[in-house]
C-alpha cells in the first residue's frame, strides 16, 4: 500500500509586478506539493465534548520523511506521556494557538518537562491547519515541547524569522474546526492572567492570552496517544488540482487554471492597481492549501519611464543616442528590448527569412513587438535596391492579423510577430525589408 500524503505550500508564491494588458504565467507546480504521513495520527483528546458528548480532539497527522528530527523529538513526548494534561495556554485568533508548555495537575501547574533543544528543519510554509514547533526569539535551534497551528495564512509572517517556523504536521481536515473553535474567543474568551497564576514546582507562568471556556475552564487534554489515521482524511494521489479562490481586485486583473499546472494571470488592459490573489491546491480526497500574491499592475510602458529604469552612460539618454555603441539608438533598445548599458543585442531579434515556394516565395521580416507600451508604432518598409521610396507593408497600428502577418507569438513581455513581404522575389533584381519604429 502506497503511503497517505497530504498537500503542503512549499515556496509561497511571490508578489510580483506586471503591466496593464501584458498576460503571465505562473508555475503552481513549484510552489505547491505533497508529503507523505505516519499511519497513525497524534490524538489529543480534550475535557470538552460535542452536544453528543463525543469529545472535542485535535489529530495531528505528522510528515514521514521532510522533517525527521522534529518528528522523532515530537513523537518521544508522546511516547514519554509528557502532553497528558498540557493545556492550550495562548489563543491569538486568526493566527494561532499554542501548547504542550505546561500541565495542570491536582489544581496546579507544571511545567511540560522538557528535552534538548533540536536542530531547526524549516522548509514547508505555514498555512492554515499546519502544525510548527515554537522556540525562543532570534534563535531558530531552540525549539523543544512547545507547539503551535496556525488558524490563518501565516507564510508572509512564520516563514520569514527566526529562521522560519519548522512545520512537522497537518491537522487533518476533520479535526482543524475544533482548533479553530479553540481559537475562537466568542466561544473561548481570552484572558489575562500576566501577573502569573498560583502554582507549585517555583513555576508562576504569565498567561497573557489564556483561552478559557466560562468561567474559568481551560483547554485541557487529558489523552495524548496514537491512534489509527481515521478513513477518509489522507489519500494516496500525490497528484494536486488547482483552482483560483479570488482575486481581490478583478477590475485591475483576473486569473485562471491552464494546462499543467499554470495560473494564468491577466492585467486588464487600461487599468492600473493592485489586487491579492489566492490560488487552491486540492488533493484527491479535498485536503487544501492556499498560497496568496500581490499583484501590482502598472500603466503601459513609456519611454519616459523605461529611460527611469535604466543606465545609460556619459548621460546620454535621448532616444536617438547610442551610449554602448552598438548602433541601436535608445529608442530602437527600448522598441525591441534591448539594454542600452550593453552592447550586446540580446533581445533585439530582428532577423529575415522567406515563405513561400517557387515561383512566389516572399521575403519575411521577425522581430519582437514590445507588449504594454504606450508611444509606439512598429512599420515594416520594403525598397527595391536600398534607394527612391520605401513602400510600408504593415503597421502595427493595424494589429496582428491580415495578410502581411504570418505569425503572432505571445510571449510574457513580448509578441514576436513575423511579417510576410507584397512582392514576390525575383520580380525585382534586389529586394530589402526593414522595421522601423516612430515615437506617436
Amino acid at each position: 500500500m502506497a503511503a497517505k500524503v497530504l498537500p503542503v505550500l512549499n515556496t509561497p508564491i511571490a508578489d510580483r509586478s506586471g503591466f496593464a494588458g501584458t498576460p503571465f504565467t505562473v508555475n503552481l507546480n513549484s510552489a505547491f506539493g505533497t508529503e507523505a504521513i505516519d499511519d497513525n495520527v497524534v490524538r489529543f483528546t480534550s475535557q470538552f465534548t460535542y452536544t453528543d458528548n463525543s469529545s472535542l480532539v485535535l489529530d495531528m497527522a505528522i510528515f514521514s520523511n521532510r522533517t525527521p528530527i522534529t518528528r522523532q523529538n515530537f513523537l518521544k513526548y508522546i511516547a514519554d506521556g509528557d502532553y497528558v494534561n498540557s493545556f492550550i495556554h495562548r489563543s491569538a485568533p486568526g493566527f494561532v494557538i499554542q501548547g504542550g508548555g505546561f500541565r495542570f495537575i491536582s489544581s496546579n501547574f507544571y511545567y511540560v518537562p522538557t528535552d534538548p533543544p533540536i536542530n531547526n528543519e524549516f522548509g514547508i510554509s505555514n498555512t492554515l491547519g499546519t502544525i510548527s514547533m515554537a522556540k525562543v526569539g532570534e534563535d531558530p535551534n531552540s525549539a523543544t515541547s512547545q507547539w503551535f497551528v496556525s488558524l490563518g495564512e501565516n507564510s508572509a509572517n512564520l516563514d520569514a524569522q527566526n529562521g522560519g517556523f519548522t512545520v512537522f504536521g497537518r491537522m487533518t481536515k476533520s479535526t482543524l474546526a475544533t482548533a479553530q473553535l479553540f481559537g475562537n474567543p466568542s466561544v473561548f474568551p481570552i484572558s489575562d492572567y500576566s501577573g502569573g497564576l498560583n502554582s507549585v514546582g517555583n513555576i508562576h507562568p504569565a498567561f497573557d492570552a489564556l483561552p478559557l471556556f466560562p468561567p474559568s475552564a481551560l483547554i485541557l487534554f487529558t489523552g495524548v496517544s496514537l491512534v489509527p489515521l481515521p478513513a477518509g482524511e489522507a489519500g494516496e494521489d500525490p497528484t494536486l488540482t488547482y483552482s483560483v479562490v479570488s482575486s481581490s481586485n478583478p477590475a485591475v486583473a483576473t486569473a485562471g487554471i491552464q494546462v499543467g499546472g499554470l495560473l494564468g494571470v491577466f492585467p486588464v488592459a487600461g487599468q492600473a492597481g493592485t489586487t491579492v490573489v489566492t490560488v487552491r491546491a486540492t488533493d484527491s480526497v479535498g485536503n487544501t492549501v492556499d498560497s496568496s500574491f500581490t499583484l501590482t499592475v502598472n500603466p503601459p510602458d513609456t519611454f519616459t519611464t523605461w529611460v527611469s529604469r535604466n543606465s545609460f552612460s556619459g548621460g546620454q539618454s535621448g532616444a536617438s543616442q547610442d551610449p554602448d555603441g552598438d548602433g541601436w539608438s535608445n529608442l530602437q533598445e527600448f522598441a525591441f528590448l534591448g539594454d542600452p548599458a550593453t552592447p550586446d543585442p540580446t533581445g533585439q531579434m530582428v532577423f529575415s527569412g522567406m515563405v513561400g515556394t517557387a515561383p512566389t516565395k516572399y521575403l519575411t521580416l521577425t522581430f519582437p513587438v514590445r507588449k504594454s507600451t504606450q508611444g509606439l508604432t512598429y512599420i515594416v518598409e520594403g525598397n527595391d535596391g536600398l534607394s527612391g521610396t520605401w513602400t510600408e507593408i504593415w503597421n502595427s497600428a493595424n494589429g496582428f492579423s491580415g495578410a502581411q502577418v504570418v505569425s503572432a507569438v505571445d510571449q510574457t513581455d513580448r509578441t514576436i510577430v513575423t511579417i510576410k513581404d507584397t512582392s514576390v522575389i525575383g520580380v525585382q533584381p534586389k529586394r530589402f525589408l526593414r522595421t522601423r519604429v516612430a515615437q506617436q
